[in-house]
């Protein structure tokens, strides 16, 4: 009844059509017909199937299931089925087939996984899930068996790889979670070795501040500067310190029964003298009386943060509202709203989290600590907190919280509730009493200097150091500085590059965009030690770039070089012959585009066959579509992802092979292309394919302009991601939980840092301002010492900073910063610093230095950091030596392969051969009282510089740590 034709290929002559052997005539018995249609049907099926009797005999099987194992139809019908080559794998396998088709006679549907010959003709092997269906005849008999196969080996394999990458990744974070433990651990010694330091900052310069009626008043503006930036870092650690404990799980609630309206006034009373300075009207609203369970010092920090994130973006004249009030169900509701510029809703999502600052959105700085603190408290209150638009503008944060603390919680009441509070929670951090330094009228002769910089204290820093030589404009974000720049142009710019409403890059290209402006030298002042910025910011738009911190010398350098520079250029430029440049500019440039025009032409042909060649054998679909949105043409690599041939795509709308869900915005998205509203749009979506399912896939999507005759047209761009849409979803739990685990060991290794490094600069900070009371409390005071004593203070106190700066840079992954360090002058500095130390421990100390006095690329604040940390362990080890026997010896020479070998030898015990092993492990100290940080920390630097660090044993008794840095 089947004819069989020997050309496999579909052929038509004469009524008669032929698809893969099967001949279909006009002249065929429908019946005929039928069974021809069914055959085709069963031949074109991908997968492997077939129909036995109730014997396990073959009675028809399908063409994708002989292809596979090279078989003939003649081979197999007839013959018991578990005896074909399919099933030569092994004898075991053929028992198995027997046995499923006697189970599935029986009425059972049978199921199993196989690895069979199924591919290259039977030569290779494959894994199908394999199946037995009965089929019952009218009276409910077992009549026929049917057999099914699917490959599933890529499944298989796909599915073995995600097991074995899920198994890594587990492994790395139970990792992560050891770790961590190991941070919380070591919590409980950051809080001492962090606040005390601190507080011995603060403490000596607040005594000084009481104490200096003598000093006049720009050095008591200079004191009140370290007093007002030592209390900032110090909230700054608390907001750390206190992130740590919340991660840790170790920060409890005290609650009080308390009467949070009076709480609400206490702390607003603390922004009375802020609110007077700046011009803002404060009110409070609410009840007189309403009591809950809070914790009050949190409490107290919720409503401080609030409050100072109000005065931060309200203007001068606004006015700030704050609400208590009893809310539904015995709940307490805290408004704090500002007349500020509000919060745009592409923060609102993300301004409770972590390091999210407000200048990307709201045009003030930040630690991006503050907000994040608010959400933490008040979550632990059992609490929320929003934000909201305010009628009329600005912002609404609201905070609301149950009256009650839970049950079983202890809650006190009486004394215990109506304590005074903390000092450090009252009000915002107040600005210091500002000496006369407002902008003096011109100086006939002096240069002018405009200074753009929105933090108060380095504006009137900048001044300080400037206006002895320069009439200094002061401005204080970029959109003023740009208005006073173009008014009356100065001989210089200093710009910082963060700022509020205009930054500092955006400040100097605005002024680069008018032709008008005369050419102004830029120096631009930055925290970030980005390497990238700066050479793209020199190349292209400033004229020099200084980061913080820096010294006031360096910085009158550069200012009066730059300075000296565009004086020189400007009485050049009138001397010069403004014509005959002209001319000379003109007649190079016809040359110039008489030859780019030969150029041109020359490498248009070649663009030409480049781009049909790629049009035609990337692996990335390109399509071009008219106005309406129809397909014009489609490369190969496009027709072959939906499943279409060489011309079926053209004519086609984007919108019929678009998944339903997205037509709509696929229409807007077409018009807005050509209605101008936006150049190009990139997006994810999924596209129906011609024979069924789904293409997801990256599509960037561009207008073409209308060229001569043709229109505008689309061009759009298409990449198949289907396999990684599924690989990412199967992903995507557990890398939440390794990013959740990571950012706990980040914080704990910040805060160990932090404890560890700061220490040191922080305690020479201390002994100069002891020294300074000391003359201070003669009866004749030595001014003179005090002065010297304030200045090794300050130089102290901005190595602290510098560490800092470091560690914040560590925080990026940033690169260290090198530059040219004179190692006798570094080590001279430090040795000074430790003066008092020792002296103290009975320390001698002997430096050697190798001829002639070496030079060094290095980070200097980094370097001697590590010189710092070897030096501060020698003394502690040589502290139970007998008086005399105590010395030290700093030894510098060339290194083994260029730079410099560093040695540190002392006359103390020595390290112990079992303690050699660990000594670089960090948490892992020799002192009791150590951190196990100092040499963990030291050795990473000098790895940083492309150096190493090993205990020398062969210097004899005592112990010699070296380390070298090469000088590239």
């Amino acid at each position: 009844m089947v004819d069989v034709n020997p050309d496999d290929d579909i052929c038509r002559v004469a009524g008669r059509t032929s698809v893969r052997g099967v001949v279909i005539d006009a002249a065929d018995a429908r019946d005929v017909r039928r069974q021809k249609m069914a055959r085709i049907i069963l031949d074109a099926m991908y997968e492997f199937l077939g129909l036995l009797d109730l014997d396990g005999t073959l009675l028809e099987i399908n063409r994708a299931a002989l292809d596979g194992a090279g078989l003939c139809l003649e081979d197999v019908i007839g013959k018991p089925f578990w005896q074909a080559r399919w099933w030569a794998v092994s004898e075991e396998v053929r028992e198995r087939v027997r046995q499923m088709i006697a189970e599935a006679g029986t009425g059972r549907f049978v199921r199993c996984d196989f690895e069979v010959f199924g591919d290259l003709q039977g030569n290779r092997t494959i894994v199908i899930d394999f199946s037995l269906k009965p089929i019952l005849d009218d009276d409910g008999k077992v009549a026929f068996l049917l057999p099914e196969g699917r490959n599933i080996t890529e499944k298989i394999a796909s599915s073995a790889e995600l097991s074995r990458k899920n198994s890594e990744l587990q492994v790395a974070l139970e990792r992560l979670k050891e770790l961590d433990g190991y941070k919380t651990r070591f919590f409980a010694n950051v809080s001492h070795e962090l606040r005390t330091p601190l507080t011995l900052i603060l403490g000596p310069v607040d005594q000084l501040i009481k104490e200096g009626a003598r000093f006049d008043e720009r050095e008591r503006f200079r004191l009140a500067t370290i007093q007002r930036n030592a209390r900032s870092l110090l909230q700054q650690v608390n907001n750390l310190l206190d992130l740590a404990r919340i991660d840790a799980e170790r920060m409890p609630m005290a609650y009080v029964h308390a009467n949070v309206a009076a709480l609400v006034r206490e702390t607003a009373a603390g922004f009375d003298a802020a609110a007077e300075d700046h011009g803002i009207t404060l009110t409070l609203r609410g009840e007189d009386e309403l009591y809950a369970d809070v914790d009050r010092a949190k409490f107290v920090r919720v409503l401080s943060n609030l409050l100072s994130n109000a005065f931060k973006f309200t203007p001068a004249g606004g006015r700030i509202v704050c609400t208590v009030e009893r809310v539904r169900r015995g709940r307490v509701l805290i408004s704090v709203q500002d007349s500020g510029p509000g919060v745009p809703d592409a923060l609102k999502r993300h301004i409770f989290e972590r390091f999210t600052q407000g200048s990307e959105g709201l045009g003030a700085s930040g630690s991006g600590l503050g907000l994040s603190i608010v959400r933490e408290f008040v979550e632990l209150h059992r609490g929320t907190v929003v934000v909201v638009d305010a009628p009329g503008g600005g912002a609404i944060f609201q905070v609301e919280f149950p009256a009650r603390a839970p049950e079983g919680s202890f809650v006190r009441t009486g004394s215990a509730a109506d304590a005074p509070l903390s000092q450090e929670l009252l009000g915002p951090l107040a600005p210091a009493a500002l000496p006369p330094l407002a902008e003096a009228a011109r100086q006939p002769g002096k240069p002018r200097v405009l200074v753009a910089e929105d933090n108060a204290d380095l504006r009137l820093f900048l001044y300080d150091v400037l206006s002895d030589e320069y009439n200094v404009l002061l401005r204080e974000d970029g959109a003023s500085a740009f208005q006073a720049a173009v008014a009356d142009p100065p001989d210089l710019i200093i710009a910082d590059l963060m700022m509020p409403r205009w930054d500092g890059e955006r400040f100097v290209r605005a002024l680069a965009a008018r032709q008008d402006f005369p050419k102004v030298p830029v120096l631009v002042l930055s925290a970030r030690a980005d390497d990238a910025l700066r050479e793209n910011l020199l190349e292209h738009l400033v004229q020099d770039f200084l980061t913080k911190p820096f010294s006031a010398q360096e910085l009158r350098a550069r200012a009066r070089n730059l300075v000296t520079v565009k004086r020189t250029v400007d009485i050049l430029q009138k001397e010069l012959n403004s014509q005959a440049s002209d001319i000379l500019e003109l007649t190079a440039g016809l040359v110039a585009s008489r030859k780019s025009l030969q150029q041109s032409l020359t490498a248009l042909q070649v663009m030409d066959r480049r781009w049909l060649g790629l049009y035609e054998n990337t692996a990335v679909g390109i399509a071009l579509a008219d106005r309406e949105g129809r397909i014009l043409s489609a490369n190969p690599a496009l027709r072959r992802m939906l499943g279409y041939g060489a011309e079926e795509l053209s004519g086609v709308s984007l919108m019929e092979i678009t998944d339903p869900s997205q037509q709509a915005m696929t229409r807007r998205n077409v018009d807005g292309l050509f209605d101008g509203e936006f150049p190009s749009y990139t997006l994810q979506k999924r596209y129906e394919k011609k024979g069924g399912g789904h293409l997801w896939a990256n599509v960037c999507v561009s207008r073409i302009p209308a060229l001569e005759e043709d229109g505008p047209m689309l061009a759009v761009i298409v990449e198949d991601i289907t396999q990684r849409m599924e690989a990412e979803r199967s992903l995507t739990a557990t890398r939440n939980e390794l990013a959740r685990v990571a950012r706990y060991t980040a914080m704990g290794e910040l805060v160990a840092t932090i404890a560890h490094e700061i220490n040191q600069p922080l305690a020479a900070v201390i002994t100069n301002s002891e020294a300074a009371l000391r003359w201070l409390a003669h009866d004749s005071p030595n001014l003179v010492e005090v002065a010297a004593a304030l200045k090794r203070l300050n130089r102290d106190a901005s190595l602290a900073s510098s560490v800092i700066a470091r560690i914040r840079g560590f925080l990026r992954a940033g690169d260290i910063h090198r530059e040219r360090v004179d190692v006798a002058h570094l080590l001279d500095e430090l040795l000074q610093m430790l003066q008092a130390l020792l002296a103290e421990a009975g320390v001698r100390a002997t430096v050697e230095l190798a001829e002639p006095r070496p030079w060094l690329m290095a980070d200097p604040v980094q370097l001697q950091q590590v010189i710092l940390n070897l030096i501060v362990n020698a003394v502690d080890a040589m502290r139970d030596q007998p008086e005399g026997q105590r010395s030290l010896r700093i030894a510098v020479t060339g290194g083994p392969a260029g730079g410099l070998q560093f040695s540190v030898h002392d006359s103390g015990p020595g390290i112990a051969e079992e303690s050699e092993e660990r000594l670089f492990e960090a948490f892992f100290s020799t002192k009791p009282e150590g951190l196990g940080m100092g040499l963990a920390i030291s050795r990473s630097i000098v790895e940083n510089h492309g150096g190493r660090l090993w205990l020398d044993r062969s210097r004899g008794p005592g112990a010699c740590f070296s380390f070298t840095i090469p000088d590239n």
